[in-house]
């Protein structure tokens, strides 16, 4: 859909109180640097968002309350999310047909991808094995493996999948990934599709997951998607909650056909203390860090200035909601 074409001049800012304390200076200054004469109102909760007010735009992050805030307002045309993933809104009370709605594809690619090298890594060098041993005083030497020739599978060639192929091949490595309408990849040495994964599997070192989360990828890394690795590898999870499902990993790796796993996304979060996953030695088990950076702001602001660009030179928006899709 389109946005219409009058100009942007009234723009609502949703954000969490205490995020908001430290933003709100570096926020104004940027988009009234970039859109002079726009007037910026911020909330911090919905009972703080104007009433019967029609706003442009509202810029915002998946807030629970993010439904009660919008039925505050008189209108709004469009919605620009501060995040990639958009899986929270579905089930949202709010009426997204008359919408137009852009996420921030793209600010997560450097520290993701970054996350998915170390945690490579971190298995290759056996860090975490040195970690304990030096807590010990151990003087124990092992004959280590390299990246040099492995062979990558990225699930999910987006943004981070992407980012994930270019710093990959540094390594020297073989990088093949999926996408749901082929097509050639920078740094990419085959794309298939995610029904033809089988035969990659069985030549895959390290299986990376950046999928979003919607009803075509829940539980897609299951069973029998791992039953069909190559014995030896190691799982990235760096997707969404619900993609992996955590008692398949438990099964590959008493298997033999994980070696190892880094897990930053969990089916249930924050993972329960009862869980089987935190008492494993090959599990490497991160808090849903693997997207933070300092540069996050900065970068999810220059993305709604790209589409606010974009529209004003009477262009198409660059980072659009797939509503068929779900993200």
């Amino acid at each position: 859909m389109p946005l219409s074409p009058e100009p942007i001049r009234r723009v609502l800012y949703l954000q969490k109180s205490d995020v908001l304390a430290q933003q709100q200076a570096s926020i104004v200054h940027t988009l009234h640097s970039a859109m002079p004469g726009v007037e910026l109102v911020f909330a911090d909760s919905a009972e703080a968002v104007p009433r019967h007010v029609h706003f442009d735009v509202v810029i915002t992050p998946t807030l629970p309350w993010l439904p009660d805030a919008l039925a505050q307002l008189a209108g709004y045309r469009w919605i620009h999310f501060l995040s990639a993933g958009v899986e929270k809104i579905w089930e949202m009370d709010f009426d997204k047909s008359t919408v137009v709605m852009t996420k921030s594809s793209g600010v997560h690619g450097a520290p993701m991808s970054e996350y998915a090298i170390g945690a490579m890594l971190h298995f290759t060098k056996q860090f975490g094995r040195f970690h304990d041993q030096a807590k010990q005083a151990m003087w124990q030497r092992a004959w280590l493996d390299e990246l040099t020739g492995k062979q990558l599978t990225v699930l999910g060639l987006g943004h981070i999948g992407q980012s994930l192929a270019q710093r990959a091949k540094a390594f020297e490595m073989t990088v093949v990934g999926t996408l749901r309408n082929m097509r050639e990849v920078a740094q990419v040495d085959r794309v298939v599709s995610l029904k033809n994964i089988g035969a990659e599997l069985s030549r895959t070192d390290f299986l990376v997951c950046c999928l979003p989360l919607t009803e075509d990828t829940r539980a897609l890394v299951d069973d029998a998607l791992l039953g069909q690795l190559k014995p030896g590898a190691v799982l990235i999870d760096i997707s969404r909650g619900g993609v992996v499902k955590g008692e398949s990993v438990l099964k590959a790796l008493d298997a033999g056909l994980l070696k190892g796993a880094a897990l930053d996304v969990f089916e249930q979060q924050p993972l329960p203390a009862e869980s089987p996953l935190w008492k494993r030695d090959d599990i490497l088990i991160t808090p849903h860090v693997s997207g933070t950076t300092p540069h996050y702001l900065e970068r999810a602001l220059s993305v709604f200035l790209d589409n606010y660009n974009a529209i004003v030179k009477g262009q198409g928006m660059v980072t659009l909601v797939d509503q068929a899709a779900g993200y």
